[in-house]
């Protein structure tokens, strides 16, 4: 068929006002967006291992990933744009999950998105404070979820049955400790988890599994979890997340280097990835659906990532029924006391000492009665005690790694050195066992707080 030279024209003109992206051999192809959303996620590292690297990556538009929703590509940068990414993450300037990436331009090859080196990362990110994504980080109501059985090209695949998976993350059959139950005790009966929503590819309830063309043996771990979400969608029909608020990938194992963590999750979304057997521990569950609710890691008084043991964001309990709540600093982040939140108020459950973020050691100070009972009777440190916390940086409204700064009993105080960057010493004294008489004492003239 021959094509008129005006058709030819109209086309080329069209062709050239789409946004382009540079392919492998110089060729440019059309994109369907302009930029991806960004993704980060942490890696929940076993004790002696050391590979506590933040991975990033972007959720591509379904249409520049053969039509499926949820694949994130790789973000190829030099070191010091990867670095300055993460500090844009950890500072809260960049929101994963909600803000984007332009990649009008980049060099796209093995589903990684490759950024020139020396350019200016921050200038490329969209902040999208309302751009109409649903909201996945939800911590109030019915939260639906699916938990993913995973089977490679090998048959590697975990040995539980589907009832037993249901069971050890929805407590459908009895199951005494479990997402469900430790959410629900958590919140205070605010959250209730859900076991699927009853679609017909569920094997049991809240439970699918999929088959992926590839080994376990010799993919990374993004190539591993794109193929799983592409089988949900080819194989099941299941379009992530879909009706669903939270969603599980359950691996078999992690064979190869890199392996020395137990689980892994996005931060401010909806995906989790499990190794082995660790999908069924209690405390792994908790800290994992932790960063999809938008939670940092919590430091000990060591100022090490995990050592914060009074909450899950710390290392976490690793058997199949115990599990703790969250830190101080983690409760006044989350919705569930917003009653009880106080800036030096009577009977608080969590007291925000505001710094402006000028005080030693980062952000604002956060005061709590980390009582032992009910939800938190599993509690490895602390147990009925003040604990005084601290954000990284910011108010603690949004992602920010805390530290544990002081656990006090009656008569013990804690000093906070150039509060707010006044000059002046807060000190804070507990006079009583219980958070209603807890007092912040000056050593001179109090700044208000």
């Amino acid at each position: 068929m021959r094509i008129q030279s005006t058709a030819l024209a109209f086309w080329a003109y069209a062709v050239s006002s789409l946004p382009l992206v540079t392919a492998n051999q110089g060729l440019r192809r059309k994109l369907a967006s302009n930029d991806c959303t960004i993704m980060a996620a942490e890696r929940l590292v076993l004790e002696g291992e050391d590979d506590d690297e933040m991975i990033i990556q972007c959720e591509m538009h379904p249409d520049d990933a053969d039509g499926i929703e949820g694949i994130f590509f790789e973000l190829d940068f030099a070191g010091e744009q990867k670095n300055k990414m993460k500090d844009l993450i950890k500072s809260g300037q960049v929101t994963p999950g909600r803000d984007s990436l332009d990649i009008v331009g980049k060099n796209i090859e093995d589903k990684r998105v490759k950024f020139p080196p020396g350019l200016d990362v921050a200038a490329s990110v969209k902040k999208n404070d309302d751009d109409g994504r649903r909201r996945l980080a939800v911590t109030k109501g019915d939260k639906p979820m699916l938990l993913v059985k995973v089977k490679d090209v090998n048959g590697l695949e975990l040995s539980d049955t589907h009832e037993v998976m249901s069971d050890e993350v929805f407590g459908t059959n009895g199951d005494p400790g479990n997402l469900k139950t430790s959410l629900s005790a958590c919140s205070h009966g605010q959250l209730t988890v859900v076991a699927g929503v009853g679609d017909p590819n569920e094997m049991a309830p809240g439970v699918v599994e999929v088959t992926i063309p590839i080994s376990l043996l010799d993919n990374t771990d993004s190539t591993i979890r794109n193929a799983v979400t592409t089988a949900l969608s080819t194989d099941l029909g299941i379009s992530v997340p879909g009706d669903y608020q939270q969603v599980m990938y359950a691996l078999e194992g992690c064979y190869g280097g890199g392996c020395g963590w137990a689980a892994y999750a996005y931060i401010n979304s909806w995906n989790s990835v499990y190794n082995g057997n660790y999908y069924k521990a209690v405390g792994v569950q908790v800290h994992e659906l932790g960063h999809n609710f938008n939670l940092a890691h919590s430091g000990g008084l060591n100022n090490s990532t995990y050592t914060d043991h009074t909450g899950a964001m710390g290392n976490p309990h690793y058997s199949d029924d115990l599990y703790q709540c969250f830190n101080v600093a983690k409760n006044f982040q989350l919705d569930w006391y917003d009653v009880q939140k106080s800036l030096l108020r009577s009977n608080p459950v969590t007291v925000r000492m505001s710094t402006g973020g000028q005080s030693p050691g980062g952000g604002d100070i956060f005061l709590g009665f980390n009582r032992a009972t009910g939800p938190n009777q599993y509690n490895d440190e602390g147990d009925d005690l003040v604990t005084i916390v601290q954000v990284s940086s910011g108010t603690g409204t949004g992602y920010s790694q805390s530290y544990l700064r002081a656990k006090l009993g009656v008569g013990e105080s804690h000093p906070l050195y150039n509060f707010g960057g006044t000059g002046k010493t807060v000190t804070v004294t507990v006079n009583s066992s219980t958070l209603n008489h807890l007092r912040a004492l000056p050593s001179s003239q109090s700044p208000t707080i």
